[in-house]
């Protein structure tokens, strides 16, 4: 299919002769599909630039747009080559040359530390993060522990399903899983934290207009609107300002610490290199 899109290409760019010829050398470099100036794109150039799947009309509009776009660039940057300063080019030269550096140096760690770095984070090291820290997890937003069915008012399993929601013990729970393709939706794992804007989200029969009245700690309630019947259990709730639980931070400090990692092993390997080129005699400082 490549060399047919090839083929095809040729086609496609056959006006981009006629209209840039004044650009185009006679002498061709070996499979270019665009030429201008000393500067030329050749087939791969734009294969690479092709999605998996695609139509002629896709790749005569894909290719079209990239080789307008290319020339541009390059025109542009012949223009600068010949109106800007040469004390300013060679400014530039310096900061493409840092950023060249830059890049590779980066690359190169990001794969070191890809391959070499243990990212695995004891809880006892996020433990002490979290106790080391009272003041640095305070909520900005409310969270509750709760559990919730929707159902159909007509659902033949409604009183079942209300009596073992109630209980709530895990064999009751478990029955309750089981039941799940008969709800309109769920969820059930009471003790993970949530924000309470994704409450409101799970159903509008809670909302910020009646919350105060809901949302207590360890209350049950049996509810009901235009979509269905409600069943709501509300385990514990934290409050704007309060501090955060381990569990609903637990992920952040992960993070942190592994971070905090990933930059002490990147400075050991810089210290490292350093020191390996002083002591070689690779670097020699000229006073």
């Amino acid at each position: 299919m490549k060399n047919n899109l090839v083929k095809h290409i040729f086609y496609i760019l056959g006006f981009l002769s006629l209209v840039s010829c004044e650009y185009f050398q006679t002498e061709q470099v070996p499979d270019a599909v665009v030429v201008l100036d000393k500067n030329y794109l050749d087939k791969s150039d734009i294969e690479r630039i092709l999605p998996a799947n695609y139509t002629k009309q896709d790749s005569a509009r894909i290719v079209s747009a990239y080789v307008n776009q290319w020339a541009t660039d390059q025109l542009l940057l012949n223009k600068a080559i010949n109106n800007i300063d040469e004390n300013r080019q060679q400014e530039l030269d310096r900061l493409i040359n840092n950023y060249k550096v830059e890049l590779y140096a980066q690359e190169y760690l990001r794969e070191l530390t890809k391959q070499n770095l243990d990212t695995l984070i004891k809880d006892s090291e996020i433990e002490a993060y979290y106790e080391d820290r009272n003041e640095d997890f305070k909520l900005n937003e409310d969270l509750v522990q709760f559990r919730y069915i929707q159902l159909d008012p007509l659902n033949t399993d409604l009183q079942k399903i209300t009596k073992l929601f109630n209980k709530g013990d895990l064999p009751s729970l478990s029955l309750l899983d089981s039941l799940k393709l008969t709800y309109r939706s769920y969820f059930l794992n009471d003790s993970i934290w949530v924000k309470k804007s994704n409450l409101f989200d799970a159903m509008n029969v809670i909302n910020p207009a009646n919350e105060k009245y809901y949302i207590k700690e360890n209350k049950t309630w049996k509810l009901e609107d235009s979509l269905g019947v409600y069943l709501v259990r509300f385990n514990k709730v934290l409050k704007r300002g309060d501090r955060a639980p381990l569990s609903y931070v637990k992920p952040t400090i992960k993070q942190v610490l592994l971070n905090k990692s990933k930059l002490a092993y990147i400075k050991k390997i810089e210290k490292d290199l350093l020191n390996d080129a002083i002591n070689s005699d690779k670097l020699k400082i000229n006073n």
